[in-house]
Formats: C-alpha cells, sequence, structure tokens
C-alpha cells in the first residue's frame, strides 16, 4: 500500500515512522538543476540529448547482461552434480560468459568516454540551468510569507520552455555562453513578471529582492558577514568596551551598536571614527528625506559596494531600507525589476495553458468581469458565466462540459460561496 501527501513537512509519530517507509519525493535544488539542464540541452542540442539518453540506455542494458551471465553461471554450479569438467553446458556457458563480458566491458568504457564527451559539452549550458533552478526556489520559498503562494514546478517547466522560445534570436551563429545568458536575461524576467501576477503589492519587492541576492549569491558576490549584518543588524551584549557615541544628540543607542558592529565588518572598518570626524556631514546625510540618494560623507561614496550602502541605511535610517533595496535590486537585476508590472489581463492570458485555470484573488468591491468580457470580445472567444452559490454546482458544471466541447470560456464568480465545492472543481479540472 502506498500512501502520499501534499504536506511540505509532515510530522508522523514514531509508531507509524517505526512501521512504515518514508520516502520524500520533494524537488530539491540539484535534482531540478538536473532536469533543467536536460531541458536547455534537449532544446539547444537535440541530438546531443538524444545521444546523452540512448547511451544511458546502452550502458544500463550492458550492466545487466553481465549481472544476467554471473547469475546463469552460478545457477549451473549449484545445479552441477560430480565433476565440473564433465558438464559441458557449463563449459560453454563460461566460455560463452567470457567473450561475451570481454565484448561488453569494452563497449561499457567506450560508452563512458562518449559520455565524459558529451557531459563537457552539456556542461556548457550549465548557468542556464543554475539560475532557473535558483528562480524557482525562490518561488517556493514565497510560500513562508503568505501559505497562498504555492507553485506549481509543472507550470514552471512550461514557463521555462516558453522563456526559451521567446529569448531566440535570428542569429545563425551563437556561442553557448552568449544562448546561456539569453536565456537567463529572459526567464528571469518571465519568472518576474508571472510571479508579480499572483503577489499582493507588498511583497512584490522583498521577491524582487530575493531573486536579486540568491543570484548574486550563486555568483559569490554576497558576502555572508555584509549579508547576515543586513539581515538582523547590530546587537550588543556589553558595551564596556563599546566605542563611545560622539554624536548623542541625535545617535541613540540603538543606531550607535548598528554602527560599531557594522565597523567590524572588514569593508566598512573605519565607519565608527568617521562620525568624529565628520559628524556634520554625517548629520546632513542622516537628516535628509531620501539618504539612500545621496552620496556618503567623506570618501565612502566611493569606497562601499551597493549591498553595504544598504548596510549603512540599515543601520543609520531604518525607515529608509524598503528605498535603498528597491536601487539595489535595480542596479543589479536592471530598472524593469524594481519597477511591478501592471496588471495586465492579455498577457496573463497569454501566458497560460489550456490545462491552468486563472483564479482572481480579489479585494472586496473589485470585479475583473467587464475585463474579461473585453478580452474574451477581442481574441474572438465565446463566454459563459455563472454566480455560484446554493444549487448552482450542476449549472456550473454543465458550462464546463459545453465550454470543453465548443472550445468557449467559462467564469465562476463567488468561489467562497461555495468552498465545499472547490475539491470537486479541482477534480473535474484536473480529469
Amino acid at each position: 500500500m502506498y500512501i502520499t501527501t501534499k504536506l511540505g513537512n509532515p510530522h508522523y509519530t514514531p509508531e507509524v515512522s517505526t512501521k512504515t517507509t518514508i520516502i520524500n519525493f520533494a524537488v530539491k535544488q540539484q535534482g531540478l538543476e538536473a532536469q533543467l539542464l536536460g531541458i536547455v540541452v534537449q532544446k539547444e542540442q537535440p541530438a546531443l540529448e538524444r545521444q546523452k539518453s540512448d547511451l544511458t540506455l546502452r550502458v544500463a542494458a550492458g550492466k545487466k547482461k553481465l549481472v544476467d551471465l554471473e547469475d546463469e553461471i552460478l545457477r549451473l554450479l549449484s545445479e552441477t552434480e560430480g565433476s565440473l569438467l564433465e558438464n559441458e553446458d557449463l563449459v560453454d556457458t563460461l566460455q560463452q560468459s567470457k567473450v561475451t563480458s570481454d565484448d561488453v566491458s569494452r563497449q561499457l568504457k567506450e560508452a563512458e568516454d562518449t559520455e565524459i564527451r558529451i557531459d563537457l559539452k552539456r556542461e556548457e549550458f550549465r548557468s542556464a540551468a543554475i539560475r532557473s533552478s535558483i528562480a524557482y526556489f525562490v518561488l517556493n520559498d514565497m510560500a513562508r510569507v503568505d501559505p497562498m503562494y504555492q507553485f506549481s514546478l509543472d507550470a514552471y517547466v512550461d514557463l521555462f520552455n516558453q522563456s526559451m522560445d521567446e529569448s531566440r534570436t535570428n542569429a545563425k551563429s551563437i556561442s553557448s555562453a552568449d544562448r546561456c545568458r539569453q536565456i537567463n536575461i529572459a526567464h528571469t524576467l518571465s519568472v518576474y513578471k508571472y510571479t508579480c501576477g499572483g503577489l499582493f503589492e507588498r511583497d512584490k519587492l522583498l521577491f524582487a529582492l530575493q531573486l536579486c541576492l540568491r543570484i548574486l549569491t550563486s555568483e559569490g558576490n554576497i558576502p555572508k558577514q555584509e549579508f547576515d549584518f543586513f539581515c538582523r543588524g547590530g546587537m550588543v551584549s556589553d558595551r564596556s568596551d563599546q566605542r563611545q557615541n560622539p554624536c548623542p544628540e541625535w545617535i541613540d543607542a540603538g543606531t550607535w551598536d548598528n554602527i560599531t558592529e557594522l565597523d567590524s565588518i572588514p569593508a566598512c572598518m573605519g565607519i565608527a571614527s568617521s562620525f568624529e570626524q565628520g559628524h556634520r556631514d554625517w548629520r546632513a546625510w542622516f537628516t535628509s528625506s531620501k539618504p539612500e540618494e545621496m552620496s556618503l560623507p567623506g570618501d565612502w561614496e566611493n569606497k562601499v559596494t551597493e549591498l553595504q550602502r544598504m548596510c549603512i541605511v540599515r543601520a543609520l535610517r531604518l525607515d529608509r531600507v524598503l528605498f535603498c533595496a528597491n536601487r539595489f535590486v535595480s542596479v543589479n537585476l536592471g530598472p524593469q525589476f524594481a519597477d511591478p508590472p501592471p496588471f495586465d489581463l492579455e498577457a496573463i492570458f497569454r501566458s497560460s495553458t489550456y490545462r491552468t485555470p486563472l483564479i482572481f484573488v480579489l479585494s472586496p468591491g473589485v470585479d475583473p468581469t467587464a475585463q474579461v468580457k473585453s478580452l474574451a470580445k477581442k481574441v474572438g472567444a465565446n463566454i459563459d458565466i455563472c454566480a455560484l452559490g446554493q444549487g448552482q454546482a450542476s449549472i456550473a458544471m454543465g458550462l464546463l462540459d459545453s465550454g470543453l466541447r465548443k472550445g468557449s470560456w467559462v467564469l465562476l464568480a463567488n468561489c467562497h460561496l461555495m468552498l465545499s465545492w472547490m475539491p470537486e472543481l479541482e477534480k473535474c479540472i484536473n480529469e
């Protein structure tokens, strides 16, 4: 008996765990990266991926043949009575197995050498697989922000394929590295636009920042000490050895804790002493309405990276961190990632498939019916509308059946009034 669950991290009692075998089928980044690499190579070098698949099958068949020969010899040995040399079947099998074993071993060696050459060629597309797997796990982690943010792996793979198709140019000859850059740019932007369509406004910058930080971390451009400070700030448990605050009239104790801890980071060493020498410049920066857009006092403007700038803003002006994070995303990923795209129903429709229904999560008083009707008219589709409520389940199912046969659209409104019927609707759509 097999029992499955959709829970991300299910908890079972020791009694259940000792009586069952629990297998974790959750996708891991390394496994997804290998899967996406296969998809990229299949798109860009289909002959190479076919050769890789055929080679894998041949190697597996060769190894199985060796095991079968060993099993056959062991069987004959166990069944032989008397002298082994008098058993002609055993002698013939041993001679045949020796020839076959040498032949299979030679083929396996050739296959392994060929596989090494194929893998080296496939590795040229690794960067596209790495970037796309990073983006998926950023999406996956958004469920920690709100349980509603659940993203299907199948839908993500479809989006990845779509991004590769859209990023293709008319260039006759292009290197693997340049092609990977094209895919990465197009897919990262597609993921951002696609995901923003399903996020609350307050979470869009968080998603863009997470995506930016993960990408930079994978490239080795995010020092851990600086990132930890940005996340947690400075915490001083013992102030007896702390440098004295030179500006207590406008820098409180908590802010000075941040500055002194920031001073312990190698790249920002000396920032605490700079407040003694240039406190007027620092105060002017501190009291400005938009410090993240102002030049830092002294030579700090030319010394710090964008992440270190965010750390300084986080230490002194916590209220401006979001604006500084927006600048950080814009500088590292591009301005299009710092400005969430407006709601575009037509673009969302183009990115969807017949297997993925569009779900509208609405604020009170918002009604998308007019927009859906307008889009249906524009693309030449017929649309049937059903306002759900008591006794409307059979009508809705009838419209779905009719829409499936005729290719028309069906808009189900007020789904919150029939929550108990939603599992049946989900089952119907899956079938």
